[in-house]
């Protein structure tokens, strides 16, 4: 009987809004939290709420349940043993560089002609150049309109991978790095998406082809 009535407890249990009783910010927290293990430039916390008043303190540890980005569940851990479930929108946003105005097949590339963009992870395309000292002064190898995003394959003479080229795969997570000796799997340009097989392992992944002998990925 306890049980059951501790079980009818539980799932009617509330999530109350993430301002109630708590000096210290808690998107604040999530925020600092993710930008410390994923490489994005900036985030946003959206729709926040928890399944306790949380103390006043900072969570002592944070740990991502499951989602990130997108619907989110979060495990808040207090000094006092007090432990907090957090439910949000996670959006993550990085700066890719995009045309200033419309880029001519050929021509240079000056500083004016672009601009960074802060654009939602989910709409970047692949291979999207994220440093303008990248590209001044090369040229393009077609046209771009206005406000489009450049991407490394639209400047001429952009390193081409090749499908069975021999890399490193490597790996980097809270100080830690590990390497393997992988073949890639597709063709792919410096900074797009490629699947790479681990040689050792036989396990195919995707990751980031960071120039022509290595390939990032996040573990």
């Amino acid at each position: 009987m306890m049980n059951c009535l501790r079980g009818l407890i539980l799932a009617l249990a509330v999530f109350i809004p993430a301002s109630v009783g708590a000096s210290v910010s808690i998107e604040t927290a999530l925020e600092g939290y993710i930008l410390s293990v994923r490489p994005w430039s900036d985030v946003e916390v959206r729709n926040l709420s928890l399944s306790a008043q949380p103390p006043k303190d900072a969570p002592k540890r944070i740990a991502v349940r499951r989602g990130l980005p997108g619907p989110t569940v979060f495990t808040l851990e207090y000094k006092n043993g007090a432990v907090v479930t957090a439910k949000a929108d996670v959006e993550a946003y990085e700066e890719i560089v995009v045309a200033s105005r419309q880029l001519l097949k050929n021509r240079p590339i000056t500083e004016d002609d672009v601009f960074l963009a802060r654009t939602e992870i989910g709409k970047i395309p692949i291979g999207a150049v994220r440093d303008p000292k990248e590209i001044v002064g090369k040229v393009v190898n077609r046209s771009i309109g206005q406000n489009l995003p450049i991407l490394h394959r639209h400047i001429a003479g952009t390193k081409f991978v090749k499908r069975g080229r021999m890399v490193t795969i490597i790996a980097e997570s809270n100080g830690m790095r590990v390497s393997a000796m992988g073949e890639t799997r597709e063709n792919a340009y410096i900074d797009d998406v490629v699947k790479v097989t681990n040689l050792e392992s036989k396990k195919t992944v995707t990751g980031i082809l960071i120039d022509e002998n290595t390939v990032r990925v996040s573990f």
